[in-house]
């Protein structure tokens, strides 16, 4: 096969496998002479390979090819060249790529203002802040976008430029870069940009704002009395990050607010900040609400108030109608801070109340509150009439290594008619997991439900979106990563009891949920695509709506045994 034959065969083929056959690409002596030849006649996909491959070789030949691709009729090419040019000192090279700044193709100017930035920061930041009062919208964005990223040394000055702009989108990229520079220098900007006219600007700023710890609380309180609900919401965020009681009178103004969304966040507010004084009015919402997503928030709040008048109310709570508003009571009765009778209520809730789910968190709560008690619980869930509550205690007690654990379970093996809960017993009993003890089954250091056997477990919101929707994931010794769809990173940590997830942020009250696995089943045509896996929580655990959330898995694809079908 020649040098051109090849290259058009690799241009056709997927990236991800043809690395070999690019390696052998470019040994050829005669590469760099079919790629000049295929840039001035080939098809746009090959000449993309050709530029991928000289842009490998950064030799002089290689580079002079890249900057006559400059002038190519097609965008992706043009981009292609400058990144080619990226790692180049050469002054031909720089030059070619400032002719190539005035591209009318936004994706061209973003390769090229890339190219210039990695070639030399210092220059380019002042060729961008020189160039930004005459440039075009689009490229003002660009330039503040390669500023943000490539933290670029006039980037200050470059966003108060872009906060000049007549332009609210070019305003927000402005705040954007601002939020990741210094406090020093860029508060005073931040808060002027509260009273820009363009409500998304003044969220912009507000988010930034809201992650500095020196700014003070007098600056947000206002914020609660703005027109907007979501400016609201993040004065709300911001002020129950610092804690401040001072801001409790005017946070509980809000516990009426017509929206249901901004209530509960002031209802979380009232009960994170500890603001005392909220209590009655409290009280008055869970007697007259019929909403549960608000009245488990306001189940949470008044746990954390702990007043009496609060403890007696949510004694009342472990009786609702509601199995949802009697897990929350639950949830709140295990705190540290409860009555002193709490054990002795929660087991006899074990024994008569009349849903499973709530006899499970019941149960999962006394044994992870370490209390004495935690066994007994554990013990009369061995019993429960429900095959899932003897599930849930079987995998607890099996994460157990003292040896009266281990005699449980052994017992109640004899007893036991439930072909599920009986898989469980023989796992949980399975010496070959032990470590050094029989009755201590491995941990398992990854949350990884599906089986997968990955070192990180991904699930995704939408796998025919990926990666335009959210994402999770479930790192070894658990530490876990919400990426949500606006690219929001948030870091949790992660630990799993029987069928319940628990998520911990910094900060911030534990929140669990219950979660069942189950394998997707294939669609007419799949062959032997990857196994996909659905994962449902109760609770939309990771952003605290409290509704079901369906997760996906898609197993990593198996190793290609075939010969010829390797990377």
């Amino acid at each position: 096969m020649s040098t051109s034959e090849l290259l058009r065969w690799v241009a056709t083929k997927a990236t991800r496998s043809t690395r070999d056959d690019f390696d052998a690409l470019l040994a050829r002596t005669d590469f760099t002479q079919v790629a000049g030849q295929l840039l001035q006649s080939g098809t746009p996909p090959e000449k993309r390979t050709a530029l991928r491959g000289l842009r490998e070789l950064e030799t002089p030949e290689a580079r002079a090819l890249a900057r006559l691709a400059l002038r190519d009729d097609a965008a992706e090419v043009r981009a292609m060249a400058a990144g080619a040019l990226t790692h180049s000192r050469d002054e031909a090279d720089w030059q070619a790529l400032l002719v190539a700044l005035d591209d009318a193709d936004a994706s061209v100017q973003h390769a090229v203002m890339d190219a210039l930035a990695r070639m030399d920061p210092a220059t380019t930041s002042a060729l961008l802040l020189e160039r930004f009062g005459h440039a075009s919208t689009s490229e003002q964005l660009l330039a503040l976008i390669t500023a943000q990223r490539l933290r670029l040394p006039d980037a200050v000055a470059l966003a108060r430029q872009g906060l000049a702009s007549p332009t609210a989108t070019t305003r927000s990229a402005a705040i954007s870069l601002l939020a990741r520079q210094t406090e020093e220098e860029t508060d005073g900007l931040l808060l002027q940009a509260l009273t820009d006219g363009a409500e998304d600007v003044r969220v912009e700023a507000l988010r930034a704002l809201s992650r500095r710890v020196r700014v003070p609380t007098s600056v947000f309180v206002p914020l609660l009395s703005s027109a907007t609900a979501q400016v609201q919401e993040l004065a709300l965020q911001a002020l129950v990050l610092r804690r401040d009681t001072s801001a409790c009178a005017d946070i509980a103004r809000l516990l009426e607010a017509p929206s249901p969304s901004l209530r509960r966040s002031a209802i979380f507010a009232t009960g994170y900040i500890r603001c005392a004084g909220s209590t009655p009015t409290l009280l008055e919402l869970l007697a007259r609400t019929r909403a549960e997503d608000e009245r488990v928030d306001l189940i949470t709040a008044l746990s954390h108030l702990g007043s009496p008048e609060a403890w007696a109310a949510l004694r009342g709570q472990l009786l609702d109608p509601a199995p949802r508003i009697r897990r929350a009571a639950v949830s709140a009765w295990t705190l540290a801070t409860a009555p002193r009778d709490a054990t002795r209520l929660l087991l006899e809730r074990l024994r008569e109340d009349p849903d499973a789910e709530v006899r499970m968190a019941i149960a999962l709560a006394l044994a992870e509150s370490g209390r004495r008690e935690g066994a007994r619980a554990l013990h009369l869930a061995l019993q429960d009439a429900a095959p899932e509550v003897r599930r849930m205690a079987v995998r607890t007690l099996g994460r157990d290594t003292r040896a009266e654990a281990h005699q449980a379970l052994r017992e109640h093996q004899a007893t036991e008619r439930d072909p599920e809960v009986l898989r469980e017993l023989a796992t949980a009993l399975d010496p070959r997991q032990a470590s050094g003890n029989p009755g201590a089954p491995a941990e398992r250091p990854l949350f990884d439900p599906a089986g997968t056997g990955q070192c990180v477990a991904e699930w995704l919101a939408s796998p025919a979106q990926h990666p335009a929707t959210d994402r999770v994931y479930f790192y070894e010794g658990g530490h876990l990563e919400h990426l949500d769809a606006h690219g929001q990173l948030h870091a949790l940590h992660y630990t799993v009891t029987g069928d319940q997830l628990h998520l911990q942020a910094e900060d911030a009250p534990e929140r669990r949920t219950a979660f069942t696995v189950a394998p997707m089943p294939p669609t007419a045509g799949d062959g032997d695509a990857p196994h996909r896996f659905r994962l449902e929580l109760a609770r939309d655990v990771l952003t605290g709506t409290d509704t079901p959330r369906a997760l996906f898995c898609v197993q990593a694809e198996r190793p290609d045994t075939a010969p010829g079908n390797g990377d």
